[in-house]
């Protein structure tokens, strides 16, 4: 089965997949784009924040939610290594545990195509997950291709941007399990 038939039949089976919060940084103001928008718990946090927003994602049930869940937002079913946008078409680009379902040569491209459609001195937001979250185990039986990143990895992969911060964030949860994640603000 493909990756895009995996995620759909996941959408599919349960429309609030992702649910809750996303907290991230505002780095300014215009046009965002969401990488990877799964059903939109991002693109609604970039709208409190007053971006002008676009979505993509490989997955054409959660473009469908997303569609009717934010009607005032653009989204496109595309993936994130070839996307349909003009260059420097946006200001801010978030990828919200996006890259870890991309291989080496899949994760170039996704940076390539960043690169382009971003604005010079426009910002990237990126969190993966790292080995030590309590996802890491939970997924080496998925059919669902994951990878997990360190500081290093995602410094490389985006090499030739500007490090506004990058750092580890470590959150015990109350049954004591870590959430681990990379989270970095890079600048064209």
């Amino acid at each position: 089965m493909r990756q895009e038939e995996l995620w759909n039949a996941l959408y599919s089976g349960n429309p609030a997949t992702w649910r809750g919060n996303t907290v991230i940084p505002v780095p300014n103001s215009g046009r965002a784009l969401d990488l990877g928008c799964g059903n939109g718990k991002t693109v609604s946090t970039l709208l409190d924040a007053g971006y002008t927003v676009t979505g993509v994602d490989f997955s054409s049930v959660a473009i469908e939610q997303c569609r009717e869940r934010f009607n005032e937002s653009e989204f496109t079913v595309a993936s994130v290594c070839n996307m349909p946008f003009g260059n420097g078409t946006f200001d801010y680009i978030t990828a919200v545990h996006v890259l870890e379902h991309l291989d080496d040569e899949s994760l170039a491209k996704a940076v390539a195509e960043i690169r382009r459609v971003l604005r010079p001195s426009g910002f990237v937001f990126v969190r993966c997950f790292t080995e030590r979250d309590m996802r890491s185990d939970k997924r080496k039986g998925s059919d669902i291709f994951y990878r997990f990143y360190d500081l290093d990895s995602i410094k490389d992969a985006f090499s030739d941007f500007q490090i506004v911060s990058a750092e580890v964030k470590e959150d015990t949860t109350r049954f004591g399990t870590i959430r681990s994640r990379v989270e970095a603000l890079l600048k064209l």
